[in-house]
């Protein structure tokens, strides 16, 4: 059936439907089509019982899908998605909202060591692509993920991308990904690329890689952006990452990035390698600017503050660094050169693993335990606010952050 503007598509809650739901026909700016439920009892459940998606949009403009939960069983790990958003190799794909849906059970791919679009990259709970390339006249517009709930993947929770990978075409305009909540993936939480200044907002991404493996994933990240320009990423709990080879880290401002990256408002715990991973030099984006980490909480992340450094800038001002266990390493696999902290407050179990190194202190506060490093000549170790509350009943959300961020922002910027 070809649909039309304005038309409205809906599934009886408490009621399955099996095999690929694959939606045809555009709506208009004044009448998108909506697909939603009605009556009483649970979301409605469409089962793709190993089908590339169980929810397929492709090609198709002006589209709201809301209120679904979603399947995608098989046997056998390969290809799959259970929400798919695919646009036109041709002109804009546009005005596509996924709103408020449960994704669970999908029998993706997290195997990294595979043929090209065969691997872990190409699939995802929420999967936003299109073939081949984009351009300016050729790509994704308005597409808002918002309020969905991810979990019990073998994919990653959410990804944006294009087909072609490791190509620094960056044209999709106005994504979003706010509010959804992503736990238990076999691989990464939210991977967005190939987007002019996307938002990343409000998600909790918990346990990215607790399905995966060090044999078949080897490399994860929480939430990371890479061919991307102007990026901003703020107000995300990330929380449990897995650590297999490396990587590991609650965020990553990765290959092909352009113009300033920035990460805050954010609250990160317990990520097994860290809290930023700095691969901007990958696949080096010439119009790369740098990476801006601010009035971020960062509580018991293990390992380091930062892994890497590929000699791009990173400002990191206003944050607070917390490790109740240990003295995590301020830079894994290099010295740090290229970071400058300043204004942050470090409360460190001991002093950092392998000393300050080689990152600029400037003007931050230390706790007793934690030392400072004699380059920081203006460091105090009187904290500017009382946080003690904080260190004896941590933070379990992103609600009980907020009235430390506005005092991390307080401390001042630039």
């Amino acid at each position: 059936m070809i649909f039309q503007p304005g038309d409205h598509i809906r599934f009886r809650r408490g009621g399955e439907w099996h095999g690929m739901l694959r939606f045809q026909g555009n709506g208009s700016a004044w009448s998108p089509i909506a697909v939603e439920a009605y009556g009483e009892g649970g979301m409605p459940q469409i089962h793709g019982d190993g089908c590339y998606a169980a929810v397929l949009l492709e090609g198709v403009s002006h589209w709201r899908v809301k209120e679904l939960a979603v399947t995608n069983e098989a046997e056998t790990r390969s290809v799959r998605q259970g929400i798919c958003i695919c646009g036109s190799p041709q002109g804009i794909t546009e005005d596509i909202v996924i709103e408020g849906c449960e994704i669970s059970r999908v029998a993706g791919e997290n195997r990294r060591a595979r043929d090209v679009y065969q691997s872990m990259y190409w699939n995802s709970g929420i999967y936003v692509t299109m073939p081949g390339r984009s351009s300016d006249k050729n790509h994704l517009h308005d597409i808002i993920i918002s309020n969905n709930y991810v979990h019990d993947v073998l994919t990653s929770g959410i990804r944006v991308n294009q087909q072609e990978d490791f190509i620094n075409d960056i044209h999709h305009t106005h994504v979003v990904v706010r509010g959804n909540r992503i736990e238990r993936t076999g691989s990464d939480g939210i991977i967005v690329a190939n987007c002019i200044s996307p938002l990343i907002d409000g998600n909790v991404c918990l346990n990215a890689g607790a399905l995966g493996s060090l044999e078949d994933t080897r490399l994860i990240a929480g939430i990371w952006v890479c061919a991307v320009s102007d990026a901003l990423i703020q107000r995300n709990e990330v929380g449990g990452t897995r650590l297999f080879e490396n990587d590991g880290t609650a965020f990553d401002t990765d290959w092909g990035t352009a113009g300033d990256t920035i990460f805050q408002y954010n609250y990160t715990h317990d990520n097994q390698g860290g809290f930023w991973l700095d691969c901007m030099g990958i696949n080096r984006n010439r119009e790369c600017g740098k990476t801006i980490l601010r009035y971020n909480i960062s509580i018991d992340d293990k390992r380091c503050l930062i892994q890497d450094d590929y000699g791009l800038p990173a400002h990191l001002y206003g944050n607070l660094f917390i490790n109740s266990e240990e003295g995590p390493l301020i830079c894994c696999h290099k010295e740090g050169e290229s970071h400058i902290f300043w204004n942050n407050i470090f409360h460190f179990a001991g002093k950092p693993a392998n000393g300050w190194q080689k990152s600029s202190f400037q003007r931050n506060w230390y706790s007793g335990n934690t030392g400072f490093p004699e380059s920081d000549r203006e460091a105090s170790g009187d904290v500017p606010f009382c946080f003690s509350g904080l260190l004896d009943n941590k933070p379990v959300s992103r609600e009980e952050c907020e009235s430390y961020w506005n005092l991390l922002a307080a401390l001042g910027d630039e």
